[in-house]
């Protein structure tokens, strides 16, 4: 699969992945149910702003997984009134940490047979039409050929990998705005006990299997690095799982999304993938040699 003179194509190295697990493309379906996990815990204003900003679009289902303690916050899934998104059932008292809760509302999702399963967190705030748009994606990647497990309209330039037509292959995707195709959220669920990686250990994956190079080295407000290898959380593993899989994470050019939480400048965070890198391609410099 490897050449000695230059690294393959790395849409030919994920054709390669798909073929070796046998993924199959299958863009959206009319009548594919979808549904998605908001996940909550306190920071009312917050939580306010992103169900505003979600409700703007319809098409798809919503459950709430709240953790609240406060009364203000518990109130909230109860006075909300949604006006396009469809709120199917409500969970209160998740509690365990937000690794508790995604598992929680991926297990739930695939339970109530939804063809594609999403998450969202309570800071995340998305522009009018983004649900048409995320959809959009997993038939973008099918058109190229590539089975795309995992999208999100949330896209920061730091975790991409090459810039396509309309969309991102992306190296790092979180839970806090995703979609899963079903079977890529029951790889995730079944593997989530294996996705703990490090700057390190995810640096190492990326140039074996892609020859890139990350440079995820952490760095203090000089410039300097300050940790050689930092612990990530379990989210950070969910893309190179599904790429092992043979599926590819994808995201949305330009983004739709914005954190209010964790801005731009944050750990391992840059600007959002802005609208001028349609079809910009890669963007991460290659190496004949793994780490």
């Amino acid at each position: 699969m490897i050449g000695k003179s230059k690294p393959p194509a790395i849409i030919d190295i994920l054709r390669y992945l798909q073929t070796r697990t046998g993924t199959l493309c299958r863009p959206p379906h009319p009548g594919d149910r979808v549904g998605f996990a908001l996940s909550s815990k306190d920071r009312v204003s917050f939580t306010r702003r992103s169900i505003e900003a979600m409700d703007a679009d319809g098409g798809y289902d919503l459950i709430w997984n709240d953790g609240s303690d406060t009364a203000e916050a518990r109130e909230l899934p109860k006075d909300f009134k949604f006006r396009n998104s469809r709120l199917v059932e409500v969970n209160f008292d998740i509690r365990g940490g937000p690794d508790r809760s995604i598992c929680f509302g991926l297990e739930r999702l695939l339970n109530l047979g939804y063809d594609y399963v999403g998450l969202i967190e309570n800071d995340i705030v998305m522009q009018p039409g983004w649900f048409m748009r995320i959809m959009n994606l997993f038939q973008l990647a099918a058109d190229e050929g590539i089975v795309c497990g995992a999208a999100t309209i949330r896209s920061y330039e730091s975790r991409v990998l090459e810039h396509g037509a309309g969309y991102s292959l992306n190296w790092g995707t979180g839970a806090g705005m995703i979609l899963f195709s079903r079977p890529a959220a029951e790889v995730i669920l079944r593997q989530y006990s294996k996705l703990k990686m490090s700057t390190n250990s995810m640096s190492r994956f990326y140039s074996r299997l892609f020859r890139v190079e990350l440079n995820l080295g952490v760095k203090d407000n000089d410039g300097q690095n300050v940790e050689h290898d930092a612990g990530l959380t379990l989210d950070w593993g969910y893309t190179p799982m599904l790429y092992l899989h043979g599926y590819a994470s994808v995201g949305s050019i330009p983004s739709l999304a914005r954190d209010l939480d964790f801005p731009p400048g944050h750990f391992m965070l840059n600007d959002y993938v802005r609208s001028d890198r349609h079809n910009a391609k890669l963007v991460r410099p290659r190496t004949l040699s793994s780490l």
